[in-house]
């Protein structure tokens, strides 16, 4: 989706390769509204996942609220600064009016305009971060860890590979795509293989009517994902694609009846992630590694959340997104 310009505004990228991502952001967005932005105008919010693994989601107020996830990383600022990098890498591309502006002249006949932004691919659009956002518009939410899983091989003998090859699967899309796997060219870095790996994957779902009619599709309305972190409800935002509804919302449909086992594996604010002590039989058991969606306001008698290594009796259902579970009375 494109960023509205005010007509008649010339909004120029900041290119000093340099720059610290959330500041090459900042001054984006005050060229854009022609005024210095304040916090309320670019607000971060961090989910951790697991012991050290953290996504940050990005909104920009001052944009018509859009908002844009960042890659997993090992802390909170480097997840800030993820998320800064993408968001300023998509308004730059979806600015449609995108010129430099002109010097300013110290005297008459000084300085000159330096003409159009030159045509081409933002080098910050990488295979991975383009392949992500079309996950992202295809489930209409941001990404879960292991839902987006490169496995990277080094080839050769000796202690210095002399290549890596990547494969690349995506549990996070419908139906059989969630066990296709896909495998990039043999590289000299893993950098550059699991980018490979991305543009194999990215090539195959953009020529699939299915998944890019379902990227095109808007989000149902009604939902109250936020994307404000631990505030939100878990697995579902609000974000560039429109209101979605979120996790504990959507429909479910029962997959058993009777109360089964399970412990807590994880817990993150308002909800967390159970693993049950038998198998699960259900086509969407295997995404994201067995673990089962649990949201507080499925839990009995008034709980707000619950300890890792608790075990409690649940039910399990199925939605869009894979699996969940009800505390059993």
């Amino acid at each position: 989706v494109a960023v509205p310009v005010p007509k008649g505004l010339i909004v120029a990228p900041v290119e000093d390769a340099g720059m610290d991502a959330k500041t090459r952001l900042n001054q984006f967005c005050q060229r854009f509204c022609l005024r210095p932005v304040t916090k309320k105008d670019i607000v971060y919010s961090s989910t951790k996942f697991g012991h050290n693994q953290y996504q940050s989601i990005v909104r920009l107020n001052c944009m018509d609220g859009q908002e844009y996830a960042g890659e997993l990383t090992t802390n909170p600022k480097d997840a800030e600064k993820s998320a800064a990098q993408q968001a300023y890498a998509a308004v730059v591309a979806s600015t449609p009016e995108f010129k430099q502006p002109a010097k300013k002249k110290k005297s008459p006949g000084e300085g000159k305009a330096k003409g159009t932004f030159p045509e081409g691919e933002n080098p910050a659009l990488t295979d991975k971060v383009r392949l992500n956002a079309l996950c992202m518009q295809i489930t209409k939410r941001p990404l879960q860890k292991g839902e987006t899983l490169y496995e990277s091989r080094a080839l050769g003998l000796g202690k210095a590979p002399t290549g890596y090859q990547t494969t690349v699967r995506l549990p996070c899309l419908p139906n059989d795509w969630s066990e296709k796997m896909f495998a990039g060219q043999v590289c000299t870095t893993k950098q550059a293989a699991e980018q490979s790996a991305a543009g194999i994957a990215l090539a195959a779902m953009l020529v699939d009517p299915v998944l890019t009619e379902l990227a095109a599709k808007k989000a149902p309305a009604g939902g109250e994902g936020n994307g404000e972190g631990k505030k939100s409800k878990g697995k579902g935002w609000k974000g560039w694609w429109g209101p979605a509804q979120t996790g504990p919302d959507l429909a479910r449909e029962a997959v058993s009846q009777v109360a089964v086992r399970a412990t807590v594996v994880e817990w993150k604010g308002n909800f967390g992630w159970v693993k049950t002590d038998q198998p699960i039989d259900h086509a969407a058991a295997a995404k994201r590694e067995g673990k089962v969606y649990l949201h507080k306001q499925d839990l009995k008698n008034g709980k707000e959340s619950l300890e890792e290594g608790a075990v409690v009796m649940v039910t399990i259902y199925s939605d869009s997104t894979g699996l969940g579970a009800e505390e059993a009375a």
